[in-house]
């Protein structure tokens, strides 16, 4: 005859067993849900923004991405560089899901959990690489692709005015999306799709006569 004990242990054993392989279903069945942005799309109803990320010709940075390599989806830059942000980002889609189901659910008007710096250099990592070759006078002005980060150097080179490129600029702290917004529409590919709207203030911060 079994112990009152051990069967309570065996129960408890049990249902740990039960929720944890439910747990890794879910997760499963989420990890490739989430590649799919039609899903991410079907919740967030983002379809304005769902249509210029996946326009042949990109009209924000989102979409710039998007162009540049069809891989890239929402949840490259949503779901988070390490564990620590991808625990918090399923918990809030955890918590939503359960508001959705009983009804009580809102679409956020900004997101609640920011990009940090991590999420970007998950691709753009140097931020500024080396030109290839240094101008020589007289040389014609590097030819810069607006897609391409290793153009940065060569640039600043012949016209020292991107920020990256500046020296002074690299004990600033401000965070890519301060200035790298990824959905508007108010600037276009040769300004590498930064805003001045946007940006101007964050200068002015130190550079106040601007």
């Amino acid at each position: 005859m079994v112990r009152p004990w051990r069967r309570r242990l065996l129960w408890a054993a049990a249902a740990t067993a039960g929720v944890s392989l439910v747990a890794g279903a879910s997760l499963a069945v989420l990890a490739a849900k989430e590649r799919d942005d039609r899903f991410c799309v079907s919740c967030h109803l983002h379809q304005e923004k769902f249509d210029r990320f996946t326009a042949p010709t990109a009209t924000d940075l989102a979409g710039s991405h998007h162009v540049k390599d069809r891989q890239v989806a929402c949840i490259s830059c949503h779901g988070g560089a390490d564990a620590d942000m991808r625990v918090r980002v399923w918990a809030l889609a955890a918590f939503d899901t359960a508001k959705y189901l009983v009804g009580v659910h809102d679409e956020p008007t900004g997101m609640r959990i920011q990009l940090r710096d991590i999420e970007c250099r998950q691709c753009h990592t140097p931020i500024l690489k080396s030109a290839a070759a240094g101008a020589q006078a007289g040389s014609p002005a590097p030819v810069v692709d607006p897609s391409d980060e290793s153009t940065f150097g060569a640039a600043a080179q012949s016209a020292p005015t991107s920020y990256h490129a500046l020296r002074d600029h690299d004990g600033v702290k401000v965070r890519c999306i301060r200035c790298h917004i990824s959905h508007t529409t108010g600037s276009d590919a040769p300004s590498r799709f930064i805003s001045r709207a946007i940006v101007q203030p964050v200068c002015r911060e130190c550079h106040r006569h601007l």
